[in-house]
């Protein structure tokens, strides 16, 4: 790995990671969710649109396949990344990261139903298990949350993580012959264009109050995070399959926490450690990952990623 390539990886950890807290400065600003969801949509499809232009032989040329593109794009970005600014609402930035770690855990079932080769076994099935509580403890105790409705705002980001996973098997089963950067803007696009309409007719940005803290949270969001983030998840799918490629999101809950906990002041109770480490080692128990390279082990799932050509 280059020292480019490192940096790079760096900094798209740090962004995902990040994202979570992103959307509370914005909901701060009293940015509507339609609102955080539009902006980021549409700053990451513009972000993406010289990209793919760029590699516009690649762009694919039939009716169906844009058909599934429109449908992914509806599913795979428009919904989750609506249902998580609705979610943080009523829940702290850290418990939407560790939430949002289940999605391997979701990839994980889909693909042991809809993929020759991708096993169920006792490991995995014992990861699923531990991952599952790991949500029940979440949801078990206090988590400092913003209103009385904390555990519907879990269960938001839950239902958010469940259209990952299935749109991940779906794209390895699918998709595979789109070029990364096709697949992430046709898919980006499509999502901007059902939203922002809407955010712009519910008046989503009326009692937004921008300054610099908010602006720059919205550039990283949009376009960093939602503009180049998914090209490197789309190629990293297409390479090593939804399970493995889900990985990535057992980084984000120590990140979330953390930065909850150290900038926005959030609790971190009992409950968030203990479901923390249960969600992540049952994502490692299904990634057949042993819990002591648990780290080394994401760090090669993200260079692989990192490394793959984008271009042809």
């Amino acid at each position: 790995m280059t020292s480019r390539q490192f940096i790079t990886l760096s900094v798209l950890v740090l962004i995902w990671g990040c994202s979570f807290l992103f959307i509370r400065v914005l909901l701060d600003a009293d940015m509507e969710p339609l609102g955080v969801s539009g902006a980021r949509l549409a700053m990451g499809a513009a972000v993406l649109a010289p990209l793919a232009w760029a590699g516009r032989a690649q762009l694919p040329r039939d009716v169906r396949t844009w058909t599934l593109l429109a449908a992914l794009g509806v599913f795979n970005f428009a919904l989750p990344w609506t249902l998580f600014p609705i979610s943080q609402q009523h829940i702290p930035s850290g418990v939407a990261s560790i939430a949002n770690a289940c999605t391997p855990l979701w990839a994980a079932v889909i693909a042991a139903v809809l993929i020759p080769g991708e096993h169920f076994t006792l490991r995995r099935a014992a990861g699923l298990g531990m991952g599952f509580v790991g949500i029940v403890t979440l949801m078990a105790g206090d988590v400092g949350g913003v209103d009385g409705n904390w555990a519907w705002g879990i269960l938001g980001v839950v239902v958010a993580t469940l259209l990952y996973g299935l749109s991940a098997v779906f794209i390895r089963l699918r998709m595979r012959e789109v070029a990364p950067v096709a697949l992430a803007t046709g898919q980006i696009a499509v999502a901007a264009l059902a939203i922002m309409p809407l955010a712009l007719a519910t008046g989503a940005y009326n009692d937004a109050e921008m300054g610099a803290a908010e602006w720059g949270s919205l550039v990283a969001l949009g376009g960093i995070g939602s503009g180049v983030g998914p090209v490197v998840y789309m190629a990293l799918i297409q390479d090593v399959g939804p399970v493995r490629a889900s990985v990535v999101t057992y980084l984000m809950p120590p990140i979330g926490v953390f930065l909850g906990w150290s900038l926005l002041d959030e609790v971190i109770g009992w409950n968030l450690v203990i479901a923390s480490a249960l969600i992540v080692s049952g994502v490692a128990l299904v990634q057949n990952v042993p819990l002591r390279r648990l780290p080394r082990a994401a760090h090669r799932r993200f260079v692989r990623a990192a490394s793959t050509p984008l271009e042809p």
